[in-house]
């Protein structure tokens, strides 16, 4: 018999609450940790559970990641070129190269707090719902814990419904495949425009810069 550790046992506890709910909205369990659905456009919905007690705690963060492998396999063959050119001026180990060239990543949310309705204050949205990142020994200590881990549901389910659903939408809310998108329909303005609207804020600019040169040759 396969001996459970407390981590299992903890994250037993959790699929057990939201389980049923997903499966009712199409959603199956996946190696443990996610809660997976295709939609129509290809993409898939992706509900993780991030469960760490590396510090004799547990630490938790609920995260919803959107990915499309088709599309990211053709703008992870532009990133690649870029990643391996030898002006590339960032320090990347094999295996750093070789994780980022498999991300079938779209985009996704990290920070639930995007959810907080306007009216409502932080403090307030902390109170009825943090069981998105937390800490515990038991997740017992969570006050209303498996209310609060339904509506995580419901809101992960409501956010997916809304994102990801045409070209149009990863145009406006992504980089790289946006960027690869314009490319592919031919429209050059547009995709010069979107260029500089995201090198503004882009961490690693030279990077940009060397896929925008391989993306166009």
């Amino acid at each position: 018999m396969t001996k459970v550790n407390k981590k299992d046992e903890v994250l037993n506890q959790i699929i057990d609450v939201i389980k049923s709910p997903f499966e009712e909205k199409g959603f199956q369990l996946k190696r443990k940790y996610y809660f997976e659905s295709e939609d129509s456009y290809g993409n898939i919905q992706q509900y993780e559970i991030h469960l760490t007690n590396r510090k004799g705690y547990f630490s938790m963060q609920l995260r919803l990641n959107l990915l499309n492998k088709l599309l990211l396999k053709k703008v992870n063959s532009v990133l690649e070129k870029a990643l391996k050119d030898e002006d590339y001026p960032y320090f990347q180990d094999e295996s750093s190269i070789n994780i980022r060239l498999k991300s079938a990543y779209l985009t996704g949310i990290t920070d639930w707090k995007i959810f907080k309705n306007s009216d409502e204050s932080l403090e307030d949205f902390n109170k009825r719902f943090s069981i998105w990142i937390c800490n515990f020994d038991d997740i017992s200590e969570k006050k209303n814990w498996k209310e609060q881990l339904l509506e995580s549901v419901n809101l992960a389910t409501q956010w997916f419904l809304n994102i990801g659903k045409n070209d149009e939408w990863i145009i406006s809310n992504t980089d790289y495949p946006a960027l690869y998108l314009l490319k592919e329909k031919g429209k050059e303005i547009e995709l010069q425009k979107k260029y500089e609207d995201i090198m503004v804020n882009f961490r690693l600019k030279e990077e940009l810069k060397l896929c925008f040169k391989h993306l166009n040759q």
